[in-house]
């Protein structure tokens, strides 16, 4: 379901474009709002400020300010406005809360009125997603965004796997990565490169962990919210989970090791991804979050057709593997090919089960019990059909699914350990075999305990 809000977000990015922000927001507040205060709330998010910070007799000059200053609001998940005794209810609870995996969102007794407990939100993005009435937003970052792109620093577009069919059927990654230099991107790459990576150090870490059927690997690839499932609620797994930070992570980092001064962009279907690139210990790999949903508005924003581009070509750098992360068994599957390749007197223990939805996640992490089954690799994702489910996917996931498999099977590149591209990439970064990757994997990992 497409945002009640990309209207006005569109008329902002148009706005702020054209030099006559200041004035359009103004007119907005006026005409757009029966009450004030919401106004400013929902503008303020779609600005990606602050609101709390705002003087509300200085408001279009300070939100103005604020995106010119890069005061990026750390918040990402909020509630606009009040919810009455109307919102639609499924077994006693409204539909935000049925949706919410982390049972975040309180209700009043006395007023009915619902709110977001910090502690428990994962900023997941369900209620944005499932709320009919626009109570809920997540955080646009474009603007303070857009104030980079116009100075012409170099800033780097990396795009999920999932991005394959999204934006039309006949639509290549060439076509988008032309559509962003257009808004001024520097480049746009694959994410699906750094999935290449992980892959194979996971492979690394199952021979050498999984030793009988009664080991296990889980992996952390992907998925913020199954990562936060996992270190918030059942922290006794934690010691079975690889250290591997996500490919959007990795994505960055790779490209700061290599590129200093660059600023990285991540582009997505998932909510999450804004507030996983603001936890602290890797927060030094991306520096802002759009969704596809977003990126649709923005390029509508700029009169921007992607169909009738010609595409700016680049080096075919992504596995099968590293593409098929986008939907639910591409890890895998990708983590399997190359246990098969190099360590085959181990694939027959590589019994693996995924796990798609967050309902279905905790269902499954709540009865699982190593010792009682033969399961030694665990993939977990928090939507129903992986990131190609996502909430702010613009196709289906199932014509999702079909075009990323469509892209994947494409591939030059079968498996990463057969990639001139990923072994000049690990040479860029001082990595020269497969020791040299364990000895120097901090550059992909983080601590979960």
């Amino acid at each position: 379901m497409k945002e009640n809000y990309y209207p006005l977000f569109k008329r902002l990015i148009e706005a702020y474009a054209e030099g006559d922000f200041k004035e359009t927001v103004d007119q907005m507040l006026k005409e757009e709002f029966e009450d004030d205060q919401q106004g400013r709330e929902v503008l303020a998010a779609l600005c990606g400020i602050d609101i709390n910070t705002l003087n509300p007799d200085a408001f279009t000059y300070e939100i103005a300010d604020a995106i010119t200053k890069n005061q990026v609001y750390t918040k990402i998940v909020q509630k606009v406005h009040h919810c009455g005794e109307d919102c639609e209810c499924i077994e006693g609870q409204s539909k935000c809360q049925s949706v919410c995996p982390f049972s975040a969102i309180m209700k009043d007794p006395d007023s009915g009125d619902k709110w977001i407990d910090p502690e428990l939100c994962m900023n997941c993005g369900r209620c944005v997603t499932v709320c009919d009435k626009g109570n809920y937003m997540d955080l646009k970052q474009f603007l303070p965004l857009y104030e980079l792109l116009k100075t012409g620093e170099k800033v780097i577009a990396i795009v999920a796997p999932a991005i394959a069919g999204q934006f039309g059927e006949q639509v290549s990654l060439d076509q988008l990565r032309e559509a962003f230099i257009k808004i001024g991107f520097t480049d746009m790459m694959e994410v699906a490169v750094a999935a290449d990576v992980l892959s194979l150090k996971e492979a690394l870490e199952f021979s050498e962990h999984v030793k009988t059927k009664d080991d296990l690997l889980i992996t952390s690839c992907c998925c913020p919210i199954w990562v936060a499932m996992l270190r918030k609620v059942y922290q006794d797994l934690v010691k079975y989970v690889s250290p591997s930070v996500s490919p959007m992570v990795a994505m960055g980092r790779i490209i700061k090791k290599l590129n200093p001064d660059a600023k990285v962009v991540f582009i997505g279907p998932c909510i999450a991804k804004k507030s996983e690139a603001k936890e602290p210990d890797i927060a030094d790999a991306v520096d802002y979050v759009l969704t596809f949903q977003e990126v649709e508005v923005i390029f509508d924003a700029f009169k921007i057709d992607v169909h009738t581009l010609e595409g700016v070509p680049t080096i075919d750098y992504a596995s099968r593997g590293g593409r098929l992360y986008a939907h639910t068994g591409g890890v895998s599957q990708a983590v399997y090919e190359i246990v098969e390749e190099i360590f085959p007197k181990k694939k027959e223990l590589f019994k693996a089960i995924q796990i798609d939805g967050a309902a279905n996640c905790k269902q499954f992490l709540n009865k699982f019990e190593q010792s009682n089954n033969d399961i030694t690799f665990v993939e977990g994702m928090g939507c129903i059909g992986g990131c190609v489910g996502g909430p702010k996917a613009i196709v289906n996931k199932e014509i999702g699914k079909e075009a990323v498999d469509k892209v994947a099977y494409e591939s030059a590149i079968k498996i990463p350990v057969h990639s001139e591209v990923l072994v000049r990439l690990f040479e860029q970064l001082d990595i020269h075999s497969v020791e040299d990757l364990k000895a120097k994997s901090s550059l992909f990992e983080r601590s979960f305990e």
